[in-house]
């Protein structure tokens, strides 16, 4: 793996970084911290663009697959947060609202991709 590899990863990691906070914030802003709607948000629109990514991924060079995929896909999901997020819910005793988030940011996540695969496969 050479360092520019390395490097264009840690640009996306780092823009789509900014982009999951950006959305978080704006999202317990908006719909408030009851629920952790900004992390389903994300994790739900990095399954959309993995599917699309993929999909045309023999079209990208190495290089822009590198910045996209683990870059800035990698920094915009977040699986620790929403691992965290769950098991918050259910030490406080919310294991219904615990089990609704796992199923549908799952659920939505799959979807999206297969969305974001079947919508781009043709291009």
């Amino acid at each position: 793996m050479s360092l520019k590899i390395l490097f264009l990863v840690g640009c996306g990691g780092f823009l789509g970084a900014i982009l999951r906070v950006l959305i978080t914030t704006y999202s317990f802003k908006a719909f408030g911290s009851n629920f952790p709607y900004g992390t389903m948000i994300v994790n739900v629109l990095g399954g959309f663009l993995i599917g699309v990514f993929m999909s045309v991924a023999v079209k990208l060079s190495p290089e822009l697959r590198s910045f996209l995929i683990p870059g800035f896909l990698g920094g915009l999901t977040t699986f620790s947060t929403f691992s965290y997020e769950n098991l918050e819910m259910m030490m406080k005793g919310d294991l219904a609202l615990a089990f609704v988030n796992i199923f549908l940011s799952v659920g939505l996540a799959l979807l999206a991709c297969y969305l974001g695969m079947l919508i781009f496969r043709q291009f």
